[in-house]
């Protein structure tokens, strides 16, 4: 009897332990991870929370230096933080009911900072993560941490590079996702397309000017929206009509001796099948189903029997920009346009390249 009562009298306190510890947040549930993490353990770790802030790119930049305000910030909330160290308590014997994730908090700090890194609980309840044991390996570092219920550790990165954790928890090895410290600083002060649209079976290229203290040793391009070609300074992609009215879009992460990464999001591309047509034009009044989109390239079609037309647009606004096969029209309100396939008889069926600058509505007048 006294046995269970010690038993039934262990798990409450370790749940009145927790429930101090990991008051607000529950780092180990299986809800979105947040930057706000804790570190719980019944043998008395150290609890740490921690608030990390992510770097504020600075214009097409996804991965570096924050702006220095947010690397004050972040820096600030780093300083708070105390490096994990091993529970001297013998850990329990694995269960095999917890599992999960794991991840950093934030996937990118600087050189001489302390990372925290989460576990993320999909499987078990509250009171057998608290109970599992926890090890931490950091294999670049040759690092272990350990403890029960030790669901969060932060570790301090001393030099830059890409850095990785795996844990093993009640029984169960995961691997954590990745870590890059940033080193010596890269600028990337453009990356600019060739041409702002193309038509497909046309190329698409890129060039980028990067700029660094320490010497930039590669350049890898990726896009999501095609196989893009480049490892050097410049990319290309051929456009494919499944690339319609998209606005491809492609990237480019610069690398440095320091090992610091610098992903740069670059120009999008608009691309255009001349030989697919969006809107056939109404005659002799406006139809709201045929109108031009804002914000899009299309391919329009003249009807057949456009002959000595004209061509009558509105929009629901003033200085409207309107670029038809190149020429450039600017509308208040309505206007009575004269384009060239009208003037010299060869508009009827023949196919244009529209973009406007807000919602447009066209008919052909003959």
């Amino acid at each position: 009897m006294f046995g269970n009562l010690t038993k039934n009298f262990s798990l409450v306190a370790a749940g009145l332990a927790f429930g101090l510890a990991a008051c607000g947040e529950d780092a180990t549930s299986a809800n979105e991870p947040s930057h706000e993490a804790n570190v719980y353990s019944s043998a008395g770790v150290d609890v740490v929370t921690s608030s990390n802030s992510d770097a504020t790119p600075d214009s097409g930049s996804d991965v570096g230096p924050a702006s220095s305000a947010a690397q004050q910030q972040a820096r600030s909330s780093s300083a708070k933080k105390s490096e994990t160290a091993s529970s001297d308590e013998v850990l329990n014997e694995p269960s095999g009911v917890v599992n999960g994730s794991c991840s950093p908090s934030t996937d990118v700090i600087q050189k001489g900072e302390i990372a925290t890194w989460s576990f993320y609980r999909e499987s078990g309840d509250v009171f057998d993560a608290i109970m599992s044991p926890f090890v931490w390996k950091f294999p670049e570092l040759n690092k272990t941490v350990s403890g029960n219920g030790m669901n969060s550790v932060n570790i301090t990165y001393t030099e830059s590079g890409i850095y990785t954790a795996t844990l093993n928890v009640d029984g169960s090895e995961v691997q954590c996702g990745s870590l890059q410290v940033q080193g010596v600083p890269i600028v990337v002060k453009s990356c600019s397309a060739e041409k702002a649209s193309v038509n497909a079976g046309e190329t698409m290229s890129w060039n980028v000017v990067a700029e660094s203290e320490s010497k930039i040793t590669g350049y890898s391009w990726s896009s999501d929206d095609g196989a893009i070609s480049g490892s050097g300074t410049s990319a290309s992609m051929t456009a494919t009509g499944e690339m319609h009215k998209k606005s491809v879009k492609v990237s480019v992460s610069v690398t440095n001796e320091d090992k610091t990464v610098q992903t740069y999001s670059c120009d999008p591309v608009t691309v255009v099948d001349p030989n697919q047509v969006d809107v056939v034009m109404a005659h002799s009044m406006a139809d709201s189903s045929k109108a031009f989109p804002g914000g899009e390239t299309i391919v329009a079609q003249y009807p057949p029997q456009a002959v000595n037309c004209g061509l009558v647009c509105g929009g629901s606004g003033n200085g409207i920009l309107l670029n038809i096969d190149g020429e450039e029209y600017t509308i208040d309100y309505s206007a009575n346009l004269t384009p060239a396939a009208c003037t010299d008889g060869s508009a009827a069926g023949t196919k244009i390249t529209v973009s406007a600058s807000m919602n447009v509505l066209c008919y052909v007048t003959y």
